[in-house]
């Protein structure tokens, strides 16, 4: 007589297959309208094609499938959780737990019986799919395995995870409907818990700028759907038949960390109590966690929005967190007794509001010493700054960030910081104005100090006086090597010498030059060059591209700026931004000639020919009608295109 304590029953796996066939139906029913019926859309459409001709049609599906991959993501998170709530549904019902209870199979048979039940629904619906598509390809002459190799490798393993996470999530629970509620909660749990603690900082610790970059990338590690949404990608080449694949790494991780979860699910289900059918939370030690859990997150997330609803400052955003903390606490504990008789149980919503009023206190007063921390120079290895943005030109030079390890950049970081730090309070009296800052220092110890301030005042009439804020923003608006790489003349001509780029155009900006209408010039050649070269000098000679303190009143931006376009074969382009001053006397000269010229053409009996350049992106850029046509240089360099 056979042992009925195998580790696999056929008759259940069978009876389970058949049971659930809309699950798997639905499924297959998809995807096989995405792919073999669009195969045979596309091979209907080559053989109508006219004889000796083929329109690629089958060329292009076989190359389109691995795009198919978000598709996919999608699938396997919806279909993950409907197929572990399918297998997992005789865990919920106290007559069907029983029942399964009581067959002579052991607990590991009707798990892994189950689990691979559920596990099927998906990966045979992939395998007959990537068959049929295989086979249509064929049919057509467009084979194309590493596309259709990529989609079932990454389609396979997205599944293999999210229905193993499902199916780790109702071992937790013995109610249907908390499955896919814990599953979904798990699925965003650590970017949302990241984003509320993240968002609370900023609201109670002044100059906080954000988490580290490797805490973001945990956090997107323990979000799957985010990691694989945006890692996971596929870049055909048609003309070399080839293909380059990213992000079949991060499939094999989940894949790995599903069989771990997989083994956990076992674990949990030899020790689940067959009583516990109908509970919220099936797991005796795991019910703490989730009261306090939800106590936590409801504090935070309706706290935060209470406060953005109440458009209220810190006090409001205390007030609201401990308040709905509270609450979630008493919710969660009806939740887990099936019962409103719960406030007796005041003592641990007390707890709960003691322990955030407690991090209130810390971060209040600022015990962590996070706020009133600046570290000293002999501590910094380099730093990075942005922010000290008083006087505007309206150009490339407004909006750059500084990164740079020179003693005199360091000190001028730590001053501004400092200065920030002493006006936590309140700005200083008299005649200010607000700037933002934003100050990141990377320490000789490998550390990382960042920090943010929205509002930095700046006294704009101490810019003569040295240790003054606007003293130091002065000293590093005078530094034209430091704008001359903010501009980016110092990449510009790197590219031109290094790496074979060239000067396409400037266009030339004359805002209300003629009677309030505005004129777009457009050089190429030797003019632009000229004007280029005109621009460097004064650049260098500091009569363009000055910015004074005292003048934060003064900026402009109606005002005539150039902008010079560099571009390279098959590469994006770069361009130059950067008013024309008054004082800029080289580039008034180039520029006072070439509308002579300009006149000169004008008044001659042969009218001016029309003329279009190739702009930074490559796009065709008309001369305006109504705007005088520049005369462009026709050397062999030139882009100028005569119509």
């Amino acid at each position: 007589m056979r042992s009925g304590t195998s580790l696999f029953n056929g008759t259940i796996f069978k009876k389970t297959v058949l049971r659930y066939w809309p699950v798997w139906g639905a499924y297959s029913v998809i995807w096989l309208l995405v792919l073999p019926l669009q195969g045979l859309m596309m091979l209907q459409l080559e053989a109508q094609a006219r004889p000796g001709l083929t329109g690629g049609y089958m060329q292009t599906f076989a190359q389109q499938v691995g795009d198919l991959i978000q598709l996919s993501l999608a699938l396997a998170v919806f279909f993950g959780a409907l197929c572990a709530m399918a297998v997992c549904s005789h865990l919920y019902n106290p007559r069907s737990a029983n029942f399964f209870g009581s067959l002579p199979v052991r607990r590991e048979g009707l798990f892994l019986t189950h689990y691979l039940a559920g596990l099927a629904f998906l990966l045979v619906p992939n395998l007959a799919v990537f068959l049929l598509t295989l086979l249509i390809e064929a049919i057509g002459g467009a084979v194309f395995l590493p596309g259709l190799g990529f989609w079932l490798a990454v389609t396979c393993g997205e599944c293999l995870f999210f229905y193993t996470m499902a199916v780790f999530c109702g071992m937790f629970t013995g109610h249907i409907l908390a499955l896919p509620a814990f599953y979904g909660i798990f699925n965003v749990l650590a970017y949302g818990v990241y984003f509320l603690v993240e968002t609370v900082f900023r609201k109670f610790y002044y100059g906080f700028t954000g988490f580290s970059s490797a805490s973001s990338g945990v956090v997107a590690w323990l979000t799957p759907i985010i990691r694989l949404g945006r890692r996971t990608t596929v870049d055909l080449w048609v003309a070399e038949d080839g293909c380059r694949i990213s992000g079949l790494e991060n499939v094999a991780v989940y894949a790995a960390a599903a069989v771990v979860l997989a083994a956990g699910s076992f674990f949990l289900y030899r020790a689940r109590r067959l009583e516990s059918a109908g509970d919220v939370v099936s797991v005796k030690c795991m019910r703490p966690v989730f009261q306090y859990g939800v106590a936590f997150c409801a504090g935070l997330a309706l706290g935060i929005f209470t406060t953005a609803f109440l458009n209220g400052e810190e006090p409001t955003l205390m007030v609201s967190i401990l308040v709905w903390a509270a609450i979630g606490w008493f919710v969660a504990r009806m939740l887990l007794e099936k019962s409103f008789r719960v406030f007796r149980h005041w003592k641990g919503a007390a707890v709960t509001a003691g322990v955030f009023a407690l991090l209130f206190l810390v971060v209040g007063l600022d015990l962590t010493g996070f706020e009133s921390r600046v570290p000293t120079a002999d501590q910094v290895e380099s730093v990075e700054l942005e922010g000290f943005r008083l006087c505007h030109l309206g150009d490339g030079g407004d909006n750059f960030t500084v990164e740079a390890d020179s003693p005199e950049l360091v000190d001028y970081a730590i001053l501004l910081h400092q200065a920030a730090v002493d006006q936590r309070d309140g700005g200083p009296a008299g005649d200010t104005v607000s700037t933002t800052l934003r100050v990141t220092y990377h320490l000789k110890n490998g550390g990382e100090l960042a920090r943010w301030y929205v509002n930095f005042w700046v006294d704009p009439n101490e810019a003569d006086r040295e240790g003054t804020s606007a003293w130091a923003i002065q000293q590093m608006y005078d530094d034209r090597e430091l704008y001359w790489k903010g501009y980016g003349f110092a990449e510009a001509e790197r590219l031109l010498s290094e790496e074979g780029w060239r000067l396409q155009e400037a266009a030339y900006e004359n805002d209300g030059h003629d009677e309030g209408v505005d004129q777009t010039l457009y050089y190429g050649g030797a003019d632009a060059r000229a004007l280029y070269e005109a621009v460097k000098e004064d650049f260098q000679a500091g009569r363009i591209g000055v910015r004074r303190v005292e003048d934060w009143q003064n900026s402009r931006y109606t005002q005539n700026h150039l902008r010079f376009s560099f571009a390279a074969v098959d590469q994006p382009g770069m361009g130059i931004y950067i008013r024309v001053q008054d004082t800029a006397s080289s580039t008034l000269a180039v520029l006072e000639r070439l509308e002579r010229a300009q006149a000169w053409t004008a008044s001659s009996d042969t009218p001016p020919l029309q003329k279009e350049y190739v702009g930074s992106q490559g796009e065709a850029r008309p001369v305006p009608t109504d705007a005088p046509v520049a005369v462009v240089d026709a050397t062999p360099t030139q882009e100028p295109v005569t119509g």
